[in-house]
């Protein structure tokens, strides 16, 4: 397997990425073995960093913007299976479940297995399914979590 380095170092790691060639997994926290959706079509992440424009009484203006809290939500569509439908949890046992999201480059690509994206503390917020009559039942999982790791800090952190 290729290791980050590796990768940082090659010309794949300046290039633009097909989503196809990304696989997310969703694994669960308390036991890595876990993996609960190892497929998925896609991940829709966002970082909010609160800023706070500063006016003091007087001025004319922001005289300076200070920066607060931060947080993170990230939606995942996936394809349903009943297998998937069976791990994911419900509203009787949702509660103390954590899961951590792993972004990487899948099988049969450059640089297969090497990490992207990490998202630790993660708890399931939301689950949505859809079904049409002509189409692939799918569903959409909503996540807020308390970490991402870009792939050279989950690198640093795994020694991968």
């Amino acid at each position: 397997m290729t290791t980050y380095a590796e990768f940082a170092a090659d010309e794949e790691y300046t290039s633009k990425q097909s989503g196809s060639a990304i696989e997310v997994l969703i694994i669960n926290a308390d036991d890595p073995s876990d993996v609960i959706i190892g497929a998925t079509t896609g991940i829709n992440s966002t970082d909010d960093f609160e800023v706070i424009p500063v006016e003091e009484a007087g001025e004319d203006g922001v005289d300076e913007i200070v920066q607060g809290r931060h947080s993170l939500q990230f939606t995942i569509p996936a394809f349903w299976t009943p297998e998937w439908g069976d791990n994911l949890p419900t509203r009787q046992n949702f509660i103390g479940k954590s899961y951590v999201v792993i972004e990487r480059f899948g099988e049969d690509r450059p640089n297969a297995g090497v990490v992207i994206n990490a998202f630790t503390g993660c708890k399931l917020s939301r689950v949505g399914q859809q079904q049409g009559a002509r189409g692939a039942k799918t569903v959409d999982l909503a996540f807020a979590c308390q970490r991402r790791y870009n792939g050279a800090e989950w690198a640093a952190l795994t020694g991968a």
